[in-house]
């Protein structure tokens, strides 16, 4: 299986939005035009059709990684995965799972204050 494959069997998978892709390229340390990211889902047949290189595809793969759990060095911005499944339980309207998920959230924030207290003390 060549790169190519491997991104496109990713972005299929992850139900990826071309944008969110080239968003993910960029977190990943590369600046794509959409052109360049057509062309790496094009069929190898296709014209306009580009090889992904390895570097490329680790580029990706690392931005994937950012986009999925957030960036370690801004840990105050929520995952983009965390976001996308909140927005699906609030449009399903899971409002007994939303009202879980706040509560373990506000018992985060007090377990944070308090070691923060006892950091100080």
């Amino acid at each position: 299986m060549n790169n190519n494959s491997i991104l496109k069997k990713i972005i299929i998978g992850q139900n990826l939005k071309h944008f969110e892709s080239k968003e993910i390229f960029e977190m990943g340390g590369l600046k794509l035009s959409s052109s360049q990211i057509k062309a790496f889902m094009a069929g190898s047949q296709n014209k306009n059709f580009e090889k992904l290189s390895d570097e490329q595809l680790e580029a990706f793969l690392n931005g994937l990684i950012i986009f999925s759990r957030g960036d370690r060095e801004n840990p105050e911005i929520v995952p983009r995965a965390i976001e996308a499944y909140i927005l699906g339980l609030m449009q399903a309207g899971h409002s007994d799972t939303l009202d879980e998920i706040s509560s373990l959230i506000e018992d985060a924030k007090d377990g944070i204050v308090q070691g923060c207290e006892n950091n100080d003390a």
